[in-house]
């Protein structure tokens, strides 16, 4: 197909990649507030690393992007930069309780942001099977690196769910 003549499909999955990608500015801003959540503790160091991790997987979708032709729509450029400015904001847990619910919450939102990018990665690996333009290796080694981002806030959660959720003399 001659890249002056984009079809539906094409304008369909440049939204969707493009959709990602703005969703990804917010993934590194959570993980960067949760890593606040958690000041002081190990968990802060881990969730920086994801934080960076994340904003590693943002510029290699940044990149494929690219690589298909597609460019973000200027409106969504616009939400990025308002992402990456309100960026201190926690809007899952404005307080920045680690002892709370909302720190719960806050863990499970990031695994299920993570989650979805994991889906998308699989989605593109579906494509791949017909559509030469996606590289399977690099796809697949962003899906492991989810599949590890995963298992890290997994783990995270299950070391620190009894300090919110037991009472202290348990």
């Amino acid at each position: 197909m001659p890249d002056d003549r984009r079809t539906d499909a094409d304008d369909h999955l440049a939204a969707y990649l493009n959709e990602h990608l703005l969703a990804s500015e917010g993934g590194v801003q959570a993980f960067k507030a949760a890593a606040r959540t958690f000041e002081g503790t190990k968990h802060e160091r881990d969730l920086l690393a994801l934080a960076d991790e994340i904003a590693r997987d943002r510029g290699d979708l940044a990149r494929l992007i690219q690589q298909l032709g597609f460019r973000p729509k200027g409106w969504k450029r616009l939400l990025t930069l308002a992402l990456r400015a309100g960026g201190s904001v926690n809007p899952v847990n404005l307080l920045r309780l680690r002892r709370s619910s909302m720190a719960q919450f806050e863990l499970d939102f990031l695994t299920g942001a993570v989650r979805a990018k994991r889906s998308m990665w699989d989605a593109l690996l579906e494509l791949a099977e017909d559509d030469p333009r996606f590289e399977d290796r690099m796809l697949r080694a962003l899906q492991l690196r989810a599949d590890q981002q995963i298992e890290q806030l997994v783990r995270i959660n299950r070391e620190t769910v009894r300090e919110r959720f037991l009472r202290g003399d348990a």
